[in-house]
């Protein structure tokens, strides 16, 4: 054979390969090889074909919304039933295989509702990836596939079908908003006829209630109400055509707004009337949300009081941070009482106690001592009026400073501190203690065991060695 025809069969055994390996016909999965070649993290669009409708799902900032003609307009679709169909199709492997060769006789595409098939999936992740499904397999929970542009078709599991066809109802999300309790940075709720207002916002790591008062939150507490509010499961939709002064929009019963950090826009909740035929649920309009749905369960949270979210601890503060303690006896009429000074040793990690002489106790024992006033949880709260001060002993009390000294530089006395914390302890009285933290509007309300504080850590000594 000369050197053309030579030339001539390489130059055609080349051309078949490209078109083996470019052809969507050449390559037949294993078994054991997943039967969609896609990355879940990818995929930005799904389609869903059946019996001539479809659903498209489409992924915009992290965020994937559901289309069909059956909705009026788009929505947010529900991340988790995305997640599964993802999860589903990405791992699905074939059972069997039928090549081309085997498609005949009885045995066919038209036979396997493969040659129009009425369900299709397509995915896009970079490319364009489309399975359809014909008829059911041999057993039950097969069902038999096909691979746009190739002919083999391969038998599956069904268990894609479940979580791929669906409604397009099915796919909205049913959390009424997406909002996350843990990444909050502001709520506020507004409620009835006398517009009450319950103010919420986070400062660094701490909540802190803003209206009806200005107090620390309770974070634990507040993420719990804030999360049943934003968790709310939407029972269903009302129809795009419903009359929203009906339902209670012009007059709601409460409004909702909440922002996470890093946004600059809230979202908005309108909580309208009480659904007539279902005592436990409301009318409710969402900013982020089209429509009109129905939600059960949020009458508990509306109720909530202020006082349920505010802290019921003082405010915390850092036992590395405290260098020095006061503690000042109740001013007696016509005597003069020395305070006790506790500070920190230098060059050691002892403290060293000053109240007419010296005492050296060790750290933790002030630490022991420090834990159980930061511990202190008041049983109540009221309001720090001239006659609640007198009636509480407050108008003379013992006080609690805890002082930081910050510099050193200055020959002046005191010059360098800051006070970190300051609780002044009343009178105790029916078993129960008023203190007030720095100049509060309001009292805590504590058993009167807290009284034994102000005797400060020397205290805690004489307890061990009991």
């Amino acid at each position: 054979m000369s050197w053309k025809g030579t030339l001539s069969l390489l130059i055609i055994a080349i051309a078949a390969l490209l078109f083996l390996f470019s052809s969507g016909r050449s390559h037949t999965r294993s078994a054991q090889e997943p039967l969609l070649d896609i990355h879940p993290e990818r995929v930005n669009t799904i389609t869903i074909r059946e019996g001539g409708g479809e659903i498209v799902l489409t992924r915009k900032g992290g965020t994937w919304t559901v289309e069909s003609p059956l909705l009026a307009v788009a929505d947010r679709a529900d991340p988790s039933k995305i997640r599964s169909l993802l999860e589903r199709a990405s791992g699905i492997t074939s059972l069997d295989i039928l090549h081309h060769s085997d498609l005949k006789g009885t045995v066919s595409l038209e036979s396997l509702d493969l040659k129009n098939p009425k369900r299709s999936l397509s995915f896009f992740d970079g490319a364009n990836k489309t399975v359809s499904f014909g008829a059911e397999g041999p057993a039950k929970g097969q069902l038999y596939a096909r691979l746009e542009g190739n002919e083999t078709v391969y038998l599956i599991p069904s268990d894609l079908v479940q979580p791929a066809f669906q409604s397009a109802e099915d796919f909205r999300d049913h959390r009424l908003t997406s909002l996350d309790a843990d990444h909050l940075e502001e709520i506020n709720l507004i409620k009835g006829a006398a517009l009450q207002n319950l103010s919420l916002k986070k400062e660094g790591s701490d909540w802190h209630l803003t209206s009806p008062m200005s107090v620390r939150g309770n974070e634990e507490a507040i993420k719990t109400w804030a999360g049943s509010l934003l968790s709310a499961k939407i029972a269903h939709w009302l129809p795009p055509e419903s009359n929203a002064t009906a339902c209670g929009m012009d007059a709601p019963v409460a409004v909702i707004s909440a922002r996470e950090s890093g946004t600059t826009t809230p979202v908005t909740m309108t909580i309208g009337s009480v659904v007539p035929s279902s005592p436990e649920s409301f009318f409710v309009r969402c900013s982020d949300r089209p429509g009109i749905c129905i939600v059960a369960g949020l009458d508990s949270a509306l109720r909530v009081s202020p006082s349920v979210l505010r802290s019921r601890e003082p405010k915390a503060i850092r036992f590395d941070a405290v260098d020095r303690i006061e503690i000042h006896p109740a001013e007696q009429p016509g005597s003069s009482i020395t305070p006790m000074v506790i500070s920190r040793k230098k060059g050691t990690d002892d403290w060293e106690i000053i109240r007419g002489g010296s005492v050296i106790i060790k750290a933790a024992q002030v630490g022991a001592w420090f834990e159980k006033l930061q511990s202190l949880k008041a049983l109540s709260f009221e309001p720090a009026t001239p006659q609640k001060l007198e009636n509480s002993g407050l108008i003379h009390p013992t006080i609690i400073r805890l002082i930081a000294h910050l510099s050193e530089n200055t020959a002046e006395e005191g010059a360098g501190d800051l006070a970190l914390a300051e609780y002044s302890f009343g009178t105790p009285r029916a078993g129960i203690l008023a203190v007030r933290e720095g100049a509060s509007s309001d009292l805590m309300i504590l058993p009167e065991s807290a009284k034994e504080l102000t005797k400060g850590p020397e205290a805690e000594v004489d307890a061990s060695k009991r």
